[in-house]
């Protein structure tokens, strides 16, 4: 799977770890070896790096070596700009402590690469990982009981012989499915990865999905935890890196092996039905804890993968509609979720005129749906003693009045 790896190395005995360890990556051909300069630090030795070339080349692989000038860019980012560059499809870095790991923002190098690489897989490997198996010998995969990824077929396929695999589910506590259930699932997937010349075994354990992950590579003494960039879990939001992962990488002790997954979401756009309206309200804890009224309300939801991330709501007043309740959860943010729903309530209620209290930021945002600002008396009564609070200062209270005309949507 892994034909072409890059190596990053700034000459420290962490940094070379992944020299000495190359011929454990199978099917390797080709190395990248690279370093960044840094300005205020001295030039690096030629004949080192000559060094290390070489004694890569005597193992049978095609090495280059890529000296990066300083330009003003961190070297995570020129580690990245070299892999993209060179069509390397593995980073393998070689690290002093894990634990250096737990800051993902603390300015590590090795931290900021697995923040911030999307498309590359990461192998991180800890200068103090002696006595452990070859790095692709006694696997732990942890999975959330989704279909095996082709990426985690191809590294499972490419031990033969006494290479083993553990497949690991982590029930957390207080979630829904049982040991056995569990189980079973495990024992599918398992099935489904044969044939192969590894031995693959399942386990389930109950706890808190890094902590437990961390202890079972302890307890089978594994090679490498093989892990994707973003579970299902963290997919639907944007976050650069999946919670589990981040953790993992923070507390484990064996090499971890971070596989950039692309993950397909199913996203769904609609009006909740009324038994689904809890699940409004749960979203909107964090937003006024507003309820929902099935005689009165009609809310419009995104759900991916049958998570609902975002809600935008329709109220009917005597005297008029009124939009609000427009909230996507924080993890959520940045995905396009709010825009969706509400262009299902628009779309849904375009034959009535609707009015809001826009937050003053977004009334661009509601400006493209066809809303217009307007003065607090040109809000019918019952929804303008909705804000009676604000005393007319609307400023005051950082919100402005629209209205949207009965008509048809267009963009």
């Amino acid at each position: 799977m892994f034909t072409k790896v890059l190596i990053p190395t700034d000459f420290s005995a962490a940094s070379m770890v992944m020299t000495e360890r190359i011929t454990e990556i199978p099917g390797l051909r080709e190395v990248v070896l690279f370093h960044a300069r840094r300005s205020a630090g001295p030039p690096p030795d030629e004949s080192l790096i000559r060094r290390m070339q070489e004694s890569m080349q005597q193992q049978g692989l095609m090495v280059t070596v890529v000296v990066a000038e300083d330009d003003g860019t961190d070297v995570p980012e020129r580690i990245l700009r070299a892999a993209a560059d060179t069509g390397t499809g593995l980073i393998a870095m070689g690290v002093r402590d894990q634990g250096l790991l737990r800051n993902l923002f603390s300015g590590n190098v090795a931290a900021a690469v697995l923040r911030d690489t999307r498309l590359v897989h990461l192998l991180i490997v800890p200068q103090s990982g002696g006595g452990r198996p070859p790095l692709f010998e006694n696997l732990l995969v942890p999975t959330d009981l989704m279909a095996t990824a082709p990426e985690v077929r191809s590294v499972l396929k490419d031990r033969a012989g006494d290479g083993t695999a553990v497949l690991l589910h982590v029930i957390e506590p207080g979630h829904a499915g049982t040991e056995q259930e569990a189980g079973d699932r495990l024992a599918l997937l398992r099935k489904d990865l044969l044939p192969t010349e590894r031995e693959v075994h399942v386990l389930v354990r109950t706890g808190d999905p890094a902590r437990t992950i961390c202890a079972v590579a302890d307890e089978i003494n594994a090679s490498a935890v093989v892990i994707p960039r973003i579970g299902k879990r963290d997919a639907a939001g944007s976050a650069p890196l999946g919670s589990v992962t981040s953790a993992v990488a923070g507390c484990v002790r064996s090499p971890v092996l971070v596989l950039a997954i692309p993950i397909s979401l199913k996203i769904e756009t609609r009006e909740l039905r009324r038994e689904e309206f809890p699940l409004a309200e749960e979203i909107w804890l964090d937003y006024h804890q507003l309820k929902a009224d099935p005689e009165t309300d009609r809310v419009f939801g995104v759900f991916a993968d049958g998570t609902l991330v975002s809600v935008a709501r329709c109220r009917r007043h005597p005297d008029g509609y009124e939009v609000d309740g427009v909230f996507t959860p924080l993890r959520f943010r940045g995905r396009g979720y709010a825009r969706r729903a509400m262009d299902a309530l628009v779309e849904a209620c375009q034959h009535d005129t609707l009015y809001m209290h826009s937050v003053r930021n977004l009334v661009g945002f509601y400006g493209a749906y066809g809303f217009v600002s307007i003065p607090e008396s040109d809000l019918p009564p019952t929804i303008r003693s909705r804000f009676a609070f604000a005393l007319g200062e609307m400023e005051g209270a950082n919100v402005q009045p629209m209205r949207r005309a009965a008509g048809p949507f267009r963009r």
